[in-house]
């Protein structure tokens, strides 16, 4: 090989690095993405039965947004076939949910507006590590999951999937319940017992307050909702959860560096005990200490405050710890039956990671850093030697669907099932 040639060689992309985006999703819609997983959620049970006109998946709103951030709402279909057709037709580089509405969502231009309503809606939160960084409380990189520190910044989604789905189980309880990675900076969850779906607006405001912590709008998170009078056993719960990380993060995160410390102090209401902790933990002999020698100074200023009545520490201790790692719900988010959310298994068009499903039981155990890009997957199915396989099962995007699956999906089918033979027994006996 010539001298030319081989530079050539050596410049030339390997695998899927310099395909454009949209030849690379027409493989992925095409190939990969899970459409009768997705359908057989979605459905509730219509997979099962087979689709009709009167189904709650062909009356779900779908909305694209195109290359050149086109955006299309409305959209609807009459099963995964039909959707499949127009995702390959289309290359959305993002796809939303919204809800289930009276009449067929590509339908709305020829129905009254009277005729067009939402019914129903899966219960959604989602939480984004930049309402974080805005109060400089990560330093660790929270944008780009493929940075090694990315990890830390994701304790803190950690945090929010354990606090969380605790209190949708045990406060509320529902059973239906799934998480997923947004492919880039957070969680999403979706809460699919049939009582959660079917609730009113008003409904869905009171749940998200309850789990919010934090009052006032967007631009005022940093106001804490009151835990005075002794701690909810919601909060004592939330306080165990955060506590089993707190300290890790403690150091990753510089909250003891000294040009922070008063911002843990300003959650002291005695004067005279904030300012003895910020005078002693900014001292000079005190900028080298550990992290967490410097956190234990601090509880114990804060005790002895306590013991002399001047504040309640266990109060103190927990409105510093939440202010800290307690979940930052995007609470519009969830109010609204008519709020889109990105679906899962889609491509994150910044980062092209997948946005994959997680299970809370392991979520200590999920890292970020190694969720499948697009690259990676389309390289590993264009490189296997299996080719009886399925074109998933030759990709690291079948565990991912294993694990929705596993964690959620067949759980919902399961209790579908029992639901609508109970519900058929009963008018059978009537």
């Amino acid at each position: 090989m010539a001298d030319g040639e081989q530079e050539e060689a050596k410049a030339k992309p390997q695998g899927f690095e310099g395909v454009a985006f949209d030849d690379k999703l027409r493989l992925y819609y095409s190939r990969l993405f899970p459409y009768q997983p997705m359908y057989r959620w979605l459905g509730y049970g219509a997979a099962a039965q087979g689709a009709q006109a009167g189904d709650g998946f062909s009356r779900r709103e779908f909305s694209f947004t195109l290359a050149n951030d086109i955006y299309i709402r409305y959209l609807s279909y009459q099963d995964a076939d039909e959707w499949k057709a127009d995702m390959v037709s289309k290359l959305p580089h993002k796809m939303d949910l919204g809800a289930v509405y009276t009449a067929q969502p590509k339908q709305k231009a020829f129905v009254s507006k009277e005729a067009f309503k939402e019914v129903e809606r899966e219960f959604v939160i989602d939480i984004d590590l930049t309402d974080y960084q805005e109060e400089k409380i990560i330093v660790t990189n929270c944008l780009d999951p493929g940075d090694e520190s990315f990890r830390s910044s994701f304790r803190f989604m950690v945090v929010a999937v354990k606090v969380l789905d605790l209190a949708l189980r045990e406060d509320f309880g529902f059973d239906n319940i799934f998480w997923v990675f947004s492919g880039r900076r957070g969680v999403h969850c979706w809460v699919a017992d049939e009582r959660a779906r079917k609730m009113s607006n008003q409904v869905r405001s009171s749940v998200a307050e309850y789990l919010n912590v934090f009052k006032g709008g967007d631009k005022d998170k940093t106001k804490m909702a009151a835990v005075s009078g002794g701690l909810h056993p919601a909060l004592r719960r939330a306080t165990r959860e955060i506590e089993e990380v707190f300290e890790d993060m403690v150091g990753e995160q510089r909250w003891m560096d000294a040009d922070r410390i008063g911002m843990l102090a300003a959650h002291v209401p005695d004067e005279k005990t904030r300012d003895l902790i910020t005078e002693r933990l900014t001292r000079k002999e005190w900028k080298n200490r550990d992290p967490l020698e410097k956190w234990d100074e601090l509880k114990k200023i804060v005790t002895k405050a306590s013991q002399t009545g001047a504040i309640k520490g266990e109060e103190v201790l927990t409105q510093i710890m939440f202010y800290l790692a307690y979940p930052r719900l995007d609470i519009n988010v969830s109010k609204a039956m008519n709020h889109l959310l990105k679906a899962p298994f889609v491509v994150h068009p910044k980062t092209q990671r997948i946005c994959v499903p997680l299970d809370p039981q392991r979520i200590q155990d999920f890292d970020p850093t190694s969720v499948p890009t697009l690259n990676e997957i389309l390289d590993q199915l264009d490189s296997s030697t299996d080719k009886g396989a399925k074109d998933i099962d030759r990709t690291a995007l079948a565990s991912h669907v294993k694990t929705f699956e596993r964690t959620f999906l067949k759980a919902l089918e399961k209790r579908t099932a029992a639901a609508k033979f109970s519900a058929n027994q009963a008018v059978a006996a009537f």
